[in-house]
């Protein structure tokens, strides 16, 4: 009986270390860059570059190598809470501390600020560009999404909604709007309608790739398609607070350093 239950033992733990050797192959380090401030806000374009933003107002672009690109002059110090570069030859960014939107354009030198107070928004907990040229905020206080027009200056649409004080992004796609927090991710409909929620505690960032969501926790990562449902999930080579996925590679912040692998699938 002893030696039965010796033999199940080391079967067991020949089973965990060859899942254990399967996951550490599945992750191929490639290089680790120190900054000299910690990233605020991240996103990456159709071509594999990413951009980042600090808390000081800085804000640069850099390949998917890693190497840096462009340092954009902004006058703005304030910390920059979102970034979204769908369209790279205009990237909106939005500032949660001084209730502001920037919108650049690669043709000229001058950025549009639009202030969310303008529009008659108290509070704006997030923002992003609508494809149709408008903006979507969530207000809180009441908690409300409305879709703002910055040409003429007023509210095109406004819902009630209930998502709590943790909305940490959100991103508009064609006539479908995500939102995530802390405790779920939800996906919208052009009117603002809910299609569907995904519960999972502790997201910290969502991507969307083609007709997939990528679902970033500290420690994992969940695939999921535009039904909610899950497709893939596996664990993170490192700890981090931010990601990101770049065509083959990945990103991942913590602190004032970011780190490419190559994931192996």
């Amino acid at each position: 009986m002893g030696i039965r239950l010796l033999l199940r033992l080391l079967k067991a733990s020949i089973l965990l270390l060859q899942a254990y050797i399967v996951e550490a192959q599945d992750w191929q380090h490639v290089k680790t860059i120190a900054l000299k401030k910690s990233v605020t806000a991240y996103a990456s374009d159709y071509k594999g570059d990413f951009y980042l933003g600090f808390a000081d107002g800085g804000f640069t672009k850099y390949d998917g190598n890693g190497n840096l690109l462009e340092n954009f002059s902004l006058s703005n110090t304030s910390s920059i809470t979102l970034i979204d570069v769908q369209n790279n030859l205009r990237p909106f960014l939005f500032y949660f501390d001084i209730q502001q939107i920037t919108i650049l354009d690669r043709f000229s030198a001058v950025p549009k600020n639009y202030h969310l107070a303008d529009f008659g928004i108290q509070l704006g907990m997030m923002a992003c560009p609508a494809p149709d040229g408008d903006i979507w905020v969530v207000e809180n206080n009441p908690q409300r999404l409305k879709k703002i027009s910055a040409l003429r200056k007023n509210t095109v649409l406004e819902v009630q909604i209930h998502l709590g004080d943790s909305v940490n992004k959100m991103q508009a796609y064609q006539n479908l709007l995500f939102i995530s927090h802390t405790n779920g991710l939800h996906m919208l409909d052009q009117f603002g309608g809910k299609i569907y929620s995904f519960d999972w505690t502790g997201i910290l960032d969502f991507q969307l790739i083609g007709n997939k969501v990528l679902v970033f926790s500290k420690k994992k990562a969940i695939m999921l398609n535009f039904k909610g449902e899950v497709e893939k999930e596996f664990s993170k080579p490192e700890l981090s607070e931010g990601s990101l996925k770049l065509q083959e590679r990945f990103l991942f912040f913590e602190g004032k350093t970011f780190s490419l692998y190559n994931y192996i699938d």
